[in-house]
């Protein structure tokens, strides 16, 4: 170990700074002994508060003999707080007095607290010390959780205009139930902060900042709750902030337990399969398997055509005018019958030849196998859990629901400064076209989107714990059931409970709300105020067949019936043509011959 690896030697012919020896990369408790009668001690103290050297990391020992302490320690000087360290020493006749002292906030006006730790007599030349208190002691929450109703700055946001007092703001944050223009995770730090004003007996006078970040201009003046928090202009926040890397240096992290959660809520109908195959019976195979079983079945009935001329070439001659006669609708016949063939629908009559009935019966094979792959796929369509409905923002983008948003700042914010693509195109094609009077606004309340969604064809974003309470309570077992959620606008993560970066409240705060959480405080407020999910109650639902998906199947009917007449059109033509020369051939005189011998 080397001799200077805790001690570092300053030459004290030159100047330096007090942030320059304390610096923040000190490892483990630095201890700092101060002069009080040296022309600079005053000095070295105001500095100390202004770096806010008074914590944790510094024990301070100020050799206070015949200086007051309200002399060092003015209210000028505001970072001496509940977590300082310091010891002052004083002395009367024959007796050394060591005392701790703290205060719960000098910026907030609050006296400085001095406890008596040990006395130092001399008797006769012999110095004997009296252990009055436990040092550690006085300096942990038991001496120092008690702030006998001091009043700390607070703040807040609340989206509404008319609210300014701290008498306006803790009304609506103590409401169990929800309130427009109030966040849930609001709610729920502000009754995380009851616990620490019931534990160390504090007021807050709030303040309302209308919204959670931002910048001016180009500048990096921050606005909103974080900026005020991030200039030392409220103590706590009734309220959490996301994690972002640039905001480590700027606040510290007392508490984390919120997740925050939005997405989509929208009710499915059939109308909105996002594939576009509900009830579309050509959904089972793709289309390159129905375009090989097309060309599979040509070949065949060709294959077929092509074995019965053979059969006619290699026939008797006593048998080549049936077969011929039987020749002349072949064509037409065997792709009926192998269409009924495929259809399972049997076959009359049957081939007599070898090669006939070999094709037949591949083709029954083929349809059987086909056949079961296609039930076997549509039944487990059917009984299968899958998600319908759209299921991405992309989704959401393309589908034909209109969409809207909580009017709540985090939005606004949102729409104006996020580059995501994605939020481009919803921006785009969903926000910018207008709105007809009956329509809801872009930006609505819960209350007022529930019966949109309750209709259909419409998707609300929101937190969804402010949802889920008014859903159980209005929709019915299978409109639950119909609940779709898409998450993806807004990231999920858990919120950070934040204070200003290096305050004098972070180590006895975050104690605390370790201690909380420990006994179960914080767990049945998450569980009141994050309300799950109704649970879907419904043993199953039934989708109607829509009219895109069984499109494909008029289409077919229409085609078969074009079909149809088309050939009879065919027919007639080619009956007329034989019934006109038929007349032409009896209008024209006969001719006859005898043969004279």
């Amino acid at each position: 170990m080397k001799n200077d690896q805790f001690v570092k030697y300053v030459h004290m012919s030159q100047r330096y700074y007090l942030d320059f020896l304390l610096a923040r990369n000190s490892h483990g408790r630095t201890s700092v002994v101060v002069n009080t009668r040296c022309n600079g001690a005053i000095g070295i103290l105001a500095d100390a508060s202004v770096n806010k050297y008074f914590n944790k990391t510094y024990q301070w020992l100020l050799w206070g003999v015949g200086v007051k302490v309200e002399n060092l320690l003015p209210l000028e000087l505001e970072y001496v707080g509940p977590n300082a360290q310091i010891t002052y020493v004083n002395k009367t006749s024959n007796k050394y007095y060591l005392w701790d002292i703290h205060s719960k906030g000098r910026h907030l006006q609050s006296a400085l607290e001095l406890q008596l730790i040990a006395t130092l007599t001399n008797y006769d030349g012999h110095f004997y010390l009296n252990i009055v208190e436990d040092i550690f002691k006085l300096q942990s929450t038991i001496y120092r959780g008690q702030f006998n109703g001091l009043t700390l700055r607070g703040v807040s946001v609340i989206d509404k205009e008319e609210v300014t007092t701290n008498e306006q703001i803790e009304a609506i944050l103590s409401r169990p139930t929800k309130d427009s223009g109030v966040a849930a995770f609001i709610k729920y730090h502000y009754e995380l902060l009851g616990l620490l004003r019931d534990r160390f007996n504090f007021t807050v006078n709030f303040r309302n900042a209308r919204g959670w970040a931002g910048r001016l201009g180009n500048t990096t003046f921050r606005l909103g709750l974080l900026g005020i928090v991030e200039r030392n202009e409220a103590d706590i926040a009734a309220s959490g902030a996301f994690n972002r890397l640039n905001r480590f240096a700027e606040f510290d992290i007392i508490h984390q337990s919120w997740k925050f959660e939005t997405a989509f809520l929208y009710r499915f109908t059939p109308d909105l399969d996002s594939h576009g195959k509900s009830g579309n019976f050509l959904a089972p195979f793709s289309k390159a398997v129905w375009i090989l079983i097309i060309v599979s079945l040509t070949i065949f009935s060709i294959m077929w055509v092509l074995f019965e001329i053979i059969n006619t070439k290699l026939s008797t001659p006593s048998d080549k005018k049936n077969i011929a006669l039987k020749l002349e609708n072949s064509w037409a016949e065997r792709v009926l019958q192998t269409f009924a063939a495929l259809c399972q629908q049997g076959l009359d009559p049957i081939p007599k030849d070898y090669p006939s009935r070999f094709v037949v019966i591949t083709i029954f094979l083929f349809s059987l196998v086909m056949y079961n792959y296609y039930t076997s796929s549509v039944v487990g369509g059917l009984l299968s859990h899958s998600h319908k409905g759209p299921a991405t923002v992309d989704a959401i983008t393309s589908s034909a629901l209109t969409i809207s948003f909580e009017d709540i700042g985090y939005y606004k914010v949102l729409f104006r400064e996020s580059k995501s693509p994605a939020l481009t195109r919803l921006i785009k094609r969903k926000l910018s076209s207008s709105r007809s009077s009956g329509d809801l606004s872009v930006f609505a309340h819960i209350e007022e989107a529930l019966p949109y969604i309750k209709s259909g064809g419409f998707a609300f974003h929101c937190e969804v714990v402010d949802a889920y309470p008014l859903i159980a309570e209005m929709f019915d077992a299978s409109e639950i059931c119909d609940l779709r959620e898409v998450s993806g606008l807004l990231e999920s993560e858990l919120m950070n409970w934040i204070l200003h970066k290096n305050s004098q409240y972070t180590e006895l705060f975050r104690v605390s709300m370790c201690s909380a959480r420990e006994r179960g405080f914080v767990e049945r407020i998450l569980r009141r105020r994050q309300i799950k999910k109704p649970t879907c109650e419904a043993l199953y639902t039934v989708y109607p067949v829509t009219l895109s998906g069984a499109l494909a199947a008029f289409i077919v009917l229409i085609c078969g019936a074009t079909i149809s007449i088309l050939m009879l059109s065919i027919e007639i033509f080619f009956a007329y043509v034989h019934s006109k020369r038929d007349v032409e051939l009896k209008k024209s005189p006969s001719t006859i011959y005898f043969e004279i011998n």
